[in-house]
């Protein structure tokens, strides 16, 4: 699939979480993010599934879960009555510290249940359905900040410190048998750190971190983290599995 439209998609999306966030009423009505469903409604559309439909709002995605009976993901798409993909889109803006626990809760839940659900065959002969996990988080000097992380008796694993090298030599047990406090990576990196472990762990097919910076919030700017969590590599994976979907349909109807 050609994504050369990609960039500027995405600046428009950002354009837009900045000035229905600032004006208030997006908080409220969660339609800070509804450009990116567009998003993912052209890479379904354009790689291989131009029939495909997109549904959002609570009923239209409602999916069914193995430990409750059903969740509303933010964005459904549905070819011929099989589920192709499923994806949640989430943001972070201030109250970096608590929420960050609360979004990492939530994530590793909804993955859980649905990829439980699929097991179970609750989608039927469905043999492969992507689930995606999008976040936009503001950088800025809250989400720079790299906070200490305290232990006591058992130490944090390997990925979470500001300095890994200090594994070897500073971060030790003192006298009273706990480990000595130390700086942690920022908060914006644990969101690329929780992404690319979601897709190692197979929870989810493909996730990405999209920060914005909190200045100039009409000029759309966005960074990426890493290449694995890249909005970029997204939608590479979305379009490569529409593909194989669409491949495997017009082999059966040649049968």
């Amino acid at each position: 699939m050609n994504l050369d439209w990609m960039d500027g998609a995405i600046r428009e999306a950002v354009k837009h979480f900045w000035l229905v966030r600032d004006g208030g009423e997006g908080v409220r009505t969660g339609k800070t993010l509804d450009p990116f469903v567009d998003i993912i409604t052209k890479t379904v559309t354009e790689s291989g599934l131009p029939n495909a439909q997109a549904y959002t709002g609570r009923n239209s995605s409602q999916l069914p879960g193995f430990f409750r009976p059903h969740k509303s993901w933010d964005v459904v798409v549905i070819n011929d009555g099989k589920l192709i993909a499923a994806v949640e889109f989430k943001s972070q803006v201030g109250s970096i510290g608590n929420n960050f626990n609360n979004r990492t809760e939530e994530v590793l839940g909804s993955a859980l249940d649905l990829q439980t659900a699929i097991e179970e065959d609750a989608f039927e002969d469905a043999t492969s359905i992507f689930t995606g996990y999008l976040i936009v988080v503001e950088k800025s000097a809250s989400t720079l900040k790299t906070p200490n992380i305290n232990m006591d008796y058992f130490p944090v694993m390997k990925g979470f410190l500001c300095d890994e090298g200090q594994r070897d030599y500073a971060y030790k047990k003192d006298t009273n048998g706990k480990f000595k406090r130390v700086k942690g990576i920022s908060y914006l990196s644990r969101y690329d750190v929780m992404c690319r472990r979601l897709v190692a762990k197979k929870l989810y097919t493909a996730t990405a971190v999209v920060a914005v910076p909190n200045e100039n919030h009409d000029a759309g700017h966005f960074e990426n983290l890493s290449a694995e969590t890249s909005i970029k590599t997204f939608l590479t994976r979305l379009s490569a599995h529409c593909e194989v979907v669409a491949e495997i349909d017009r082999q059966k109807a040649q049968q």
